[in-house]
């Protein structure tokens, strides 16, 4: 078991940053599902900002007309 474990230790401390770096421009950052949905958010009618109160309406809106 100590051995496996050491192979295992080894192969991801020397090999894995070694395989990231060669393959660096393959290698493409994907966005979050938390990302996603902050880029996505409207706000809510509890919100405190005007703004993001009026950003909610326009979006509940656009919704309801089927825009």
């Amino acid at each position: 078991m100590v051995i496996v474990l050491t192979i295992i230790t080894i192969a991801f401390t020397f090999y894995a940053p070694f395989y990231l770096k060669k393959r660096i421009d393959e290698i493409k950052p994907t966005k979050n599902v938390f990302d996603k949905f902050v880029e996505e958010d409207h706000g809510y009618p509890w919100s405190r900002d005007q703004e993001r109160k009026d950003s909610y309406k326009k979006a509940l809106e656009k919704k309801v007309n089927g825009d």
